[in-house]
């Protein structure tokens, strides 16, 4: 009871000080819209030009699609209809006050909450905690064998889950302080994320839509290499990784520098971030770099929340790191493209792994302290903001082909040393008779027993075990690359592609480990020894959080 208490003075004395606070930074948002509004655009104020320009985008959005169900011309009406629904959603929110739709919302929400307080505490708590491991439980359990696995194998997937569930607890740092209702909460998010996204229509069309526009989005930068190196080099050696794969990652910066100029990256991780704020009762901090970090990375996900690292706890230092580890970026999403992973999987991975991380951060290393962002949605800072749209496409582009020159390294390096340790692993037991050893099969057998634990095919399991291993070990270019040259995507089955995929799109891996470290510890130079020492922690809650999204999966499919 004293740590409670103690949490609850520190958040008392928290409250006094937020006021002012809070109401200068409202004066100062006040004065900077006024004076946004005042300026001009063709004559007419900018606030006015912004109201007539949206509201003809929407009733442009709404011809086009009635004609387009008029038509009926087969294309996916699905996700044509849920992207109107967004935009509608998002011109109203933007051109109402504030209060009209978070006065009925509290009003409705503190109605259900004093409903729900009338029930006895008990009864609120085996409803909370249990509805969402027997909804896990019966969709193992009921179905079916049928081509996406049989009950068996769903059964191992959940008994795989509850294994590394107690894993995290038995490691965790403080287990009375482990907070349930966000480890429920992620859980229960995951699962529905899963049955939405695997088990329904919508779901289905939605992300499989996504994937083959992502895949296609390798084509649209083959205009510009085309015009770099000739069509001729082209068609030779276009589907090499160098031609194919790697100006795509130029072509994909340049786009996230350009809709970061428009706002559109910072929108969409707050609207995130609101949500998820008030699910999982967690900082803002925190938040931001779990939405983040599936669009821009783990380096960009960790400099957005760059001026409060100074002042984080060590839980939400963990927290930033997990969230890193635990997906991948957009750039590493084409790369692992075209070496033959499925688009739809890596997308729905990382969607799933954000509340995982959370889960699996917030096992790890409860917090102990009190965030000064806790409950509160924060605003994304980025300082070297660009001035014009050409000025964000020539820095994208740059970054962009930064980043291709180190994955370059990376594959060339490692791949090279893997070839060299195998090398030398085959020379030293030579001398016993033994031949044809290598390391990914070492490593195989040594993680066989988890990849199993995923509820994986008996014929499939070494070979995922083998892609597992180089991940965690090297990390996922390396593994992917490994998987693609033993025709792991062609030959395995579809459940087994689907659940290795899950287990081995992150950046939990040592080379990882000494970027962050060294990242953090430039935008915190006072807090570098919590984050080397929180370090070792989040790259195993990054890496348990695909693991268990991947047992999800196994479930639900």
């Amino acid at each position: 009871m004293s740590t409670i208490e103690s949490m609850n003075e520190k958040d008392q004395t928290l409250s006094h000080r937020r006021p002012a606070v809070e109401e200068h930074m409202s004066e100062e948002k006040t004065d900077v819209s006024s004076n946004e509004d005042d300026k001009k655009v063709f004559g007419i104020r900018q606030k006015r030009f912004r109201q007539i320009w949206h509201l003809v985008a929407w009733l442009c959005f709404t011809a086009f699609l009635v004609v387009a169900i008029v038509l009926d011309k087969g294309g996916p009406i699905s996700v044509l209809a849920v992207a109107y629904a967004f935009t509608t959603l998002y011109l109203i929110s933007s051109h109402t006050p504030d209060d009209t739709f978070s006065r009925p919302t509290k009003a409705l929400w503190d109605t259900s909450a004093e409903a729900i307080n009338r029930i006895p505490l008990r009864v609120n708590q085996v409803i909370g905690y249990g509805i969402f491991p027997v909804a896990l439980i019966l969709t193992a359990v009921i179905r079916d064998d049928n081509e996406h696995g049989t009950r068996v194998e769903r059964i191992i997937s959940l008994c795989g889950l509850l294994f590394f569930l107690l894993a995290l607890y038995a490691t965790s740092r403080n287990r009375k302080l482990i907070h349930w209702p966000t480890v429920a909460t992620g859980i229960g998010l995951q699962f529905l994320l899963g049955l939405f996204v695997i088990r329904t229509y919508i779901g289905q069309t939605i992300f499989s839509y996504i994937g083959e526009f992502m895949a296609s989005f390798l084509g649209f930068s083959s205009n510009g290499i085309s015009f770099i190196v000739g069509d001729g080099f082209m068609e030779n050696y276009g589907n090499t990784f160098l031609i194919g794969v790697l100006p795509a990652i130029i072509f994909f910066g340049a786009v996230i520098q350009v809709l970061y100029y428009y706002n559109v990256i910072q929108a969409a991780i707050g609207c995130m971030g609101r949500l998820i704020v008030y699910l999982f009762e967690v900082s803002g901090v925190e938040v931001i770099a779990a939405c983040a970090a599936p669009f821009v990375g783990m380096s960009e996900s960790a400099m957005l929340v760059g001026p409060y690292l100074e002042h984080a706890t060590n839980a939400e230092l963990h927290q930033v790191m997990a969230s890193g580890f635990a997906t991948i970026s957009g750039s590493v999403y084409l790369g692992l493209i075209g070496f033959g992973a499925s688009p739809t999987h890596l997308i729905t991975c990382c969607i799933m792994s954000v509340p995982c991380a959370i889960v699996t951060s917030k096992m790890r290393y409860p917090e102990e302290e009190v965030p000064l962002t806790r409950g509160k949605a924060i605003n994304l800072e980025r300082p070297d903001a660009e001035v014009s749209f050409v000025h964000a496409l020539a820095n994208g582009s740059i970054l962009g082909m930064q980043l291709c020159i180190v994955i370059a390294a990376v594959l060339i390096g490692f791949l090279s040393l893997l070839g060299c340790a195998n090398y030398v692993l085959n020379w030293v037991f030579l001398f016993l008779g033994v031949t044809d050893i290598k390391i990914e099969r070492i490593l195989g057998y040594f993680v066989y027993p988890f990849a199993w634990l995923l509820g994986m095919p008996v014929n499939d399991v070494y070979q995922a075990s083998k892609m597992m291993g180089v991940k965690f070990v090297l990390n996922e270019f390396v593994a992917f690359a490994n998987a693609k040259k033993e025709g792991f995507f062609i030959t395995a089955s579809a459940r087994a592609q689907m659940l290795a995929t899950f287990a081995c799109c992150s950046f939990a891996n040592p080379s990882s480990l000494g970027s962050q470290i060294s990242l953090l510890g430039k935008m915190a130079p006072s807090r570098a020894g919590d984050i080397a020492r929180v370090s070792v922690s989040a790259i195993l809650a990054g890496a348990l959080s695909t693991v268990m999204s991947a047992c999800i999966a196994g479930v639900v499919l």
